[in-house]
């Protein structure tokens, strides 16, 4: 018989006491979600928490760095764009990142950084979106070389239409 046969399982684990209901998307992701979905509209479909590596498809027979490869792999990104249009391919036409106080980090930086890279290698637009300090209503959306920004008010909704019609620029710019 093998050793693994012979092994009990581990009765300490109770699913019941261990585990709990866990959120899928947190509430910074989720406010917006549903802003992209209302500022895009029924054109596009927004995915959550997709893989680099999804977006980023490696050609056949090519190789990457074992660094590369790492990053492609282990990255998601906040929020994925396709179009949803009848006839249009399945492919990310804009990538939102939701940044927060840890994306001051240096690593954090490094990594957003070679994540924009692998993202402009295959011509989809990054943009940054993150709440003006100590006024969350206010919400920043950037390119990632901060040349281009464009600033909405959650609450009286002032910068609606300047940033609907700026991310749809965007998207119809790298097509």
């Amino acid at each position: 018989m093998s050793s693994l046969a012979l092994q009990r399982p581990d009765d300490s684990f109770n699913p019941k006491q261990n585990l709990r209901s866990g959120e899928i998307l947190n509430s910074y992701e989720n406010t917006m979600l549903e802003l992209l979905e209302s500022l895009l509209g029924s054109q596009y479909r927004c995915f959550t928490q997709i893989s680099l590596e999804l977006i980023c498809h490696r050609r056949e027979n090519h190789r990457l760095s074992k660094e590369d490869w790492q990053m492609l792999v282990s990255s998601r990104v906040d929020i994925a764009v396709i179009d949803r249009t009848l006839g249009t391919d399945r492919q990310a036409k804009l990538v939102l990142e939701c940044q927060s106080h840890f994306h001051d980090q240096l690593a954090t930086q490094a990594r957003d950084r070679r994540k924009a890279k692998f993202l402009s290698a295959v011509g989809v637009p990054l943009i940054y979106v993150r709440y003006i300090d100590n006024d969350s209503r206010f919400y920043r959306f950037y390119t990632p070389n901060g040349s281009q920004e464009v600033v909405y008010n959650l609450v009286t909704q002032e910068g609606w239409q300047e940033v609907a019609s700026w991310l749809r620029s965007q998207i119809t710019e790298h097509q």
